[in-house]
């Protein structure tokens, strides 16, 4: 009978520990064993979710402030194209992001005594770093401020550089993950083991619910188009549940409810150009044929707009397929001067299971994936140069955006004025996109499809 008794009353304070403060209780179901970063975000199996990039990974760590005072972060800068740290505060089941105080990326991380942050300036080897994250942050080093009773810290890494050693580690640029202390509310001090291995279903499926909570209906309706011409826009505040990341400006198009039998989506625009990071270069350094570095990171990837937001594929600068330029020499001899090489790439979506055998070598493919689901169509621009005036952050910045809430989508054709708006400021760069027949295309290229526009 004490026994029952005791169950009872454990049962009892759950329950009123839930009650108080539910968004607590269920960040530790979300990481059952009290280890390090126990979620992973990636386009593979049941981690896709919330739209992640195909070149990217997101390691995620809750952060419970009722419980502890601060998180320390402990870690080697990775060879990688891009890394930051940025916490999450929970609001009434939303995110919320201090752009100014709740984040840092790579080259803003000042390194340890002693040590090179090789996103500044290069040196022998990677030096270490130290993040601190809490409510109250210390007035000098790297901080990182939260005002929620619960945080969600991610590290976000992208395109790891070629690993030719084979260590293992290319996901996270050939270092382990940084360390976690946390320190309570007495001052004691616990280094957290690194989860091993990641997303145990139990963390996971219960991380899940609480992005998605059941209560949440995600009823897309885009329209239909009412011409061919389909337009890219940039939501003036994305999201909360989507954490949108600060470092990056989003542009969206929305196809329409459904495929357009013996049809294909054609996606053409000018290529920024990116750093050559994957062959070892610094993040200043442009990649082969390219005379600057435009964009930190650019890529078009297609999603399926339903719950969980999984992605179906990306086409990112690391290995989508140009056009135009030369291969050896980033400017081109012209008769009596010289021409800057340009580059362009040019998208096909279509319903075919593998890559079709229409296509041109030079021209990228991506599926349209399962035709049961609704499409967002999404393309990406990571910290442009400050003399790179054709960035979505541009557009974003002269107000060519729409009203986005997943509770209340847009139909597709009232993104044509935000579109227009938008391809003004960013000219070729901006990614011109239609419906087109496969025949179209298949005789007269993506000219045939988009010259109109």
């Amino acid at each position: 009978m004490k026994g029952l008794t005791r169950i009872g009353i454990l049962m009892g304070l759950g329950v009123l520990a839930f009650l108080i403060n539910p968004d607590v209780t269920r960040a530790q179901n979300s990481n059952s064993r009290g280890c390090a970063w126990p979620i992973e975000m990636s386009p593979e199996g049941t981690a896709n979710v919330q739209a992640p990039d195909a070149a990217a990974r997101y390691w995620v760590m809750p952060f419970d402030t009722t419980q502890y005072k601060t998180m320390t972060i402990k870690g080697t800068y990775p060879n990688i194209r891009y890394f930051s740290i940025a916490a999450y505060n929970t609001l009434e089941g939303d995110f919320d992001l201090d752009e100014q105080h709740g984040h840092l990326y790579d080259a803003q991380i000042a390194p340890d005594q002693g040590s090179i942050n090789p996103f500044v300036r290069p040196g022998c080897s990677n030096g270490t770093y130290t993040v601190v994250i809490s409510r109250t942050p210390e007035s000098s080093g790297n901080t990182i401020t939260v005002s929620s009773d619960l945080a969600w810290v991610v590290l976000r890494m992208y395109v790891a550089d070629n690993d030719p050693s084979q260590s293992g580690r290319s996901l996270m640029g050939g270092v382990p993950l940084p360390t976690i202390t946390v320190t309570d509310q007495k001052g004691d001090s616990k280094k957290l083991e690194t989860c091993s291995p990641v997303n145990v279903w139990g963390d996971l499926s219960s991380f899940d619910t609480f992005l998605f909570p059941p209560t949440l209906d995600l009823s897309v309706d885009e329209g239909e188009p009412d011409t061919n011409r389909l337009w890219f826009a940039s939501p003036q505040k994305p999201p909360g549940i989507l954490w949108p990341n600060p470092d990056g400006k989003y542009m969206m198009m929305m196809p329409g409810n459904e495929y357009q039998p013996g049809r294909i989506i054609v996606i053409h625009g000018k290529a920024p150009g990116f750093p050559d990071t994957f062959n070892g270069s610094p993040v200043w350094v442009p990649s082969r044929g390219f005379r600057n570095v435009d964009l930190r990171y650019w890529a078009l990837c297609n999603v399926n707009f339903a719950m969980p937001l999984s992605v179906v594929d990306c086409a990112t600068d690391l290995t989508i397929r140009l056009q135009g330029g030369l291969n050896y020499s980033p400017w081109v001899c012209w008769p009596g001067r010289f021409r800057k090489a340009e580059y362009y790439y040019t998208i096909v979506i279509s319903d075919d299971r593998q890559r079709p055998n229409w296509l041109e070598p030079d021209i990228n493919w991506l599926p349209w994936g399962d035709e049961q689901y609704p499409k967002l169509v999404v393309f990406r621009n990571m910290l442009p140069a400050t003399n790179f005036s054709h960035a979505v952050q541009e557009a974003w910045k002269e107000g060519c955006t729409f009203n986005f809430k997943l509770d209340n989508i847009p139909d597709t054709n009232q993104l044509e004025e935000p579109g227009k708006c938008a391809q003004g400021v960013m000219g070729d760069y901006y990614p011109v996109a239609a419906w087109c027949d496969k025949s179209t295309f298949i005789h007269g290229g993506w000219r045939a499809c988009l010259n109109e526009w």
